[in-house]
């Protein structure tokens, strides 16, 4: 898990990148609007109803906020009855933290392709969706770091 969380962290934003971003200011991550304009916290937990984060929080506390995310999506993830190799797992996995269960589950051809283990093909259909359109560098790097493919 602690490579997920390494990996996460650098998609999602490190530290440094969000300091740049005055997100992470005076020791404390601040919530900010991402992309599609919900409001997050930390390596992108995104802020649920009842939540407060305005007074900023902890690297140690944006750290246990990701690993109980990562914990979540994994559980999510397992209900797709996927048998994957470690880095596919990985890949859905992140795919999962970035898009949500439901919004991973819109990929079916993607998924077919992982059933009968045809990872070439899966490849093919995560390059040709809005996700990757919206954010080829992360996708890109998910896919470099594939050894089945």
């Amino acid at each position: 898990m602690s490579d997920l969380k390494t990996r996460l962290k650098e998609y999602e934003g490190t530290k440094e990148y969000q300091a740049k971003l005055k997100y992470f200011r005076n020791g404390k991550f601040y919530p900010y609007a991402d992309s599609l304009g919900f409001n997050t916290v930390g390596y992108g937990h995104l802020i649920q109803r009842g939540e407060d984060f305005t007074t900023g929080i902890t690297e140690n506390e944006a750290d246990q906020l990701l690993s109980r995310d990562l914990a979540k999506v994994q559980v999510q993830v397992k209900t797709l009855g996927l048998v994957l190799p470690d880095d596919w797992n990985d890949f859905i996995t992140i795919m999962t933290f970035q898009l949500g269960i439901q919004g991973v589950k819109k990929f079916r051809k993607m998924l077919t392709a992982l059933e009968i283990k045809n990872y070439s093909e899966a490849v093919k259909q995560a390059k040709d969706s809005l996700w990757y359109k919206q954010t080829p560098n992360r996708v890109d790097a998910m896919i470099a770091v594939l050894k089945n493919k």
